[in-house]
């Protein structure tokens, strides 16, 4: 790095929009824009090399008291967007994101899978990402691991949501097992997408934030969205946006702070939008590469209760990874499992919905293979544009098809995946019936998880938006260090990779 700033106006440990003045001034060694996984994990590295770290976020600083089971309350304040934010193309698909200090981590289901060797392995060979090398990502990842306290729930936590697709899953013959999960203290109340109540998961804020503040050296300024750069000469020298009331988010007022370096960690959709708003990117990759995991879930009408509001959100999965899928079981809200029931609203809907305590779900995710997706700037804020491809809209296909065979398996009465037009199955040799091969996008209840790639690494400026190392291509002291790096899908739930990757960054730069 260079030599380190004079500090001004900065302090260390948790502040938020209360206390700040109308007008926030603010120099430091590094800035870091977003508190997610990634943000979080490199200003973490950053601080524990002495650098003075400034990392700001939009939404606020949460305490497990905090959450509720108010759902409103919930999206207006912990979902970007509102909990509203989709993806249009052959398809409309929800692709909720987290906000707040924890980012994502604060609503997900905890999930941890390492990157599969084999993506690094093009990583490296197709994309020229040279600093992912298997020795230094197994020791990121087990850091990761272990600061996580990743574990996998007792039966008694599991609950039978999770339960019955195991014994269906083991019935077959399948390959799967209970999901790691950074959730150490699971007690299995299943409102993971919430907001753990009870502190029992090890969301970024809990974990890595923490040993970042113990350095001394990390201030978390809460409450500020940050919206334009100041530069000069390749490098960045400043960042101004406006401080946000942690209620109403209205604005209140206006922030600028100075930093030698800069490392933008918004999440794979506002960092490409930040880039490309103020110029510090072109579109020929920035915004391009979107990547998702593609699913579409389904229920189960069991003739025993299964109750899945209790127990762990997302604990088995099938692994039929190398067919270009997995098989998870998930639990939602009352009212989405209301949006993805494939009967026609009214008394049958309602019929369904009595008996809620008898549904189980799961459903396939999707590596992503041959969708195409870009992030476009425009006055009222990004532009998400999907298109499923075909061959991830036939491996939804044959995911749907094997859930429904492990249902029957387990001893489920019904079946109904969530496609458009009603489809109930009631005997197994109909399920193929039902699921054809020709079932269109738009007749896929779809649904997203974790948007990658959109400011992908490469070993060359021509192939991608940052080096292997997260500088983003013609500027001295500008980084990314979120999904936003992955040069392709990963296949696996990525907060584990997007961590290590942080840390690599946030490493890399502090020794440079």
């Amino acid at each position: 790095m260079t030599t380190p700033a004079t500090l001004q106006g900065w302090a260390p440990g948790r502040h938020g929009a209360r206390q700040y003045p109308k007008d926030l001034t603010l120099r430091v060694d590094v800035v870091v824009l977003g508190a997610g996984a990634g943000g979080i994990a490199t200003a973490t590295a950053l601080a524990e090399k002495g650098v003075k770290v400034a990392l700001l976020e939009e939404g606020r600083h949460w305490r497990p008291s905090e959450f509720s089971q108010d759902v409103p309350r919930t999206f207006r304040h912990l979902y970007r967007d509102r909990g509203a934010r989709s993806m249009r193309g052959n398809t409309v698909t929800p692709l909720p994101g987290g906000r707040g200090v924890g980012g994502s981590t604060l609503i997900n289901s905890a999930i941890c899978f390492r990157c599969p060797d084999p993506v690094l392995a093009q990583w490296r060979d197709d994309h020229g990402v040279s600093s992912v090398t298997a020795a230094r990502m197994a020791a990121l990842q087990d850091r990761v691991w272990e600061t996580l306290h990743v574990t996998t729930q007792s039966l008694e936590i599991q609950r039978l949501n999770n339960i019955v697709f195991r014994d269906g899953a083991e019935k077959l013959g399948m390959k799967g097992s209970f999901l790691p999960r950074s959730a150490p203290g699971c007690v299995g109340c299943g409102v993971c997408q919430l907001g753990c109540p009870t502190g029992g998961k090890s969301s970024a804020d809990r974990t890595f934030l923490v040993e970042g503040l113990a350095t001394g050296n990390l201030g978390v300024y809460a409450g500020i969205r940050v919206d334009a750069a100041e530069s000069s000469s390749g490098r960045i020298t400043a960042v101004t946006g406006r401080i946000l009331h942690p209620d109403t988010q209205a604005e209140v007022g206006s922030v600028r702070v100075e930093a030698d370096h800069v490392v933008v960690s918004m999440g794979p959709i506002q960092t490409p939008y930040f880039l490309l708003a103020n110029g510090l990117a072109d579109a020929t990759h920035c915004g391009q590469h979107l990547v998702v995991h593609p699913a579409v879930g389904a229920l189960a009408r069991m003739p025993f209760e299964v109750r899945p509001w209790h127990g762990v959100t997302q604990g088995y999965y099938v692994d039929a990874y190398d067919e270009g899928f997995l098989l998870q079981t998930y639990t939602v809200t009352p009212d989405q499992y209301f949006a993805i029931l494939p009967t026609a609203v009214g008394t049958e809907t309602m019929r369904w919905m009595k008996d809620l305590r008898y549904l189980a779900s799961a459903g396939p995710l999707v590596h992503d293979e041959d969708s195409a997706g870009q992030v476009q700037v425009t006055p009222l804020g990004p532009d998400i544009f999907y298109h499923l491809g075909d061959g991830d809209r036939q491996r939804l296909i044959k995911g749907l098809r094997r859930t429904g065979e492990v249902f029957f398996a387990a001893g489920a009465e019904a079946f109904l995946p969530a496609i458009t037009g009603g489809a109930i199955v009631r005997d197994p040799s109909k399920i193929e019936a039902v699921l054809p091969d020709t079932l269109q996008a738009h007749e896929l209840i779809t649904y997203a998880s974790h948007p990658m790639g959109t400011a992908r690494m490469a070993g060359r400026s021509e192939d991608g938006v940052v080096d292997p190392w997260g500088r983003v291509w013609g500027w001295d002291n500008l980084h990314v260090a979120d999904a936003s790096l992955f040069p392709t899908s990963l296949g696996v739930n990525p907060q584990v990779t997007t961590m290590a990757l942080g840390l690599m960054v946030g490493g890399h730069l502090a020794s440079a």
